[in-house]
């Protein structure tokens, strides 16, 4: 994964093309009287985590953990299972991950999707699109954002999304050509090193197609075999 940004109560990541925002309670104090932070302890490659906050962000009135989910071209796509392991215990009060798809920056429901979550730390939950009374994905298909929470810590171990988008299509019409080429140049970059300013981050993360975070020879050869003829 690469990292996008760093806030003062967020971090954005991009892996494979999806990128990914979540809360980092990096306004703790531990009652130090200085700010300390909080250990992450699902560190990615192993998940992604989700922390509560103690000073929530601007236009926030709540301390939940939240993880956003989009593609960096901005196109829709589908959560067909997820996994979460919690991080602290919901056993006693209960609780339930609540996603909200959206589309084109608006709500999908009335309400979010609830998926179980009562458990202890370090308890993991598995949902897919089966008929489950605790929670399915059936619903999460063709939107372009997912937001998420949950009143304590928790992380994503799990996620298998699905995109109808063809790899190496910059410009999303649908086919790798010529314009996509300008695209992927824009962002070469040679193994190991950083991209030029040209290229953005979302650019980037198209480009890089064997997920090694550069754009190489590697990548172009893939484009290549990809071009529509």
């Amino acid at each position: 994964a690469t990292l996008v940004s760093s806030d003062v109560t967020s971090d954005t990541i991009i892996s494979n093309g999806y990128i990914f925002t979540y809360t980092r309670d990096k306004l703790f104090t531990g009652g130090t009287g200085h700010i300390i932070g909080r250990q992450v302890r699902v560190p990615w490659p192993d998940g992604v985590e989700a922390q509560s906050v103690t000073t929530p962000p601007p236009g926030v009135t709540d301390h939940k953990a939240r993880l956003t989910i989009r593609k960096a071209n901005g196109h829709v796509f589908d959560i067909n299972a997820l996994a979460f392991k919690l991080l602290a215990n919901t056993a006693g009060a209960g609780g339930a991950i609540e996603i909200m798809p959206l589309l084109d920056g608006e709500d999908a429901f009335n309400d979010p999707l609830y998926f179980d979550a009562t458990g202890y730390y370090g308890l993991t939950f598995s949902y897919d699109e089966s008929p489950n009374p605790w929670g399915s994905t059936a619903l999460l298909k063709g939107f372009d954002t997912y937001k998420v929470s949950l009143y304590v810590d928790f992380a994503f171990v799990g996620l298998t999304l699905q995109s109808s988008d063809v790899s190496g299509d910059f410009d999303g019409d649908g086919d790798v050509d010529l314009i996509d080429f300008e695209f992927l140049t824009s962002c070469l970059n040679g193994p190991g090193n950083e991209p030029s300013p040209s290229c953005t981050a979302e650019e980037f993360a198209i480009a890089d197609l064997d997920s090694d975070l550069d754009v190489d020879l590697a990548d172009f050869a893939q484009f290549v075999r990809r071009m529509t003829p």
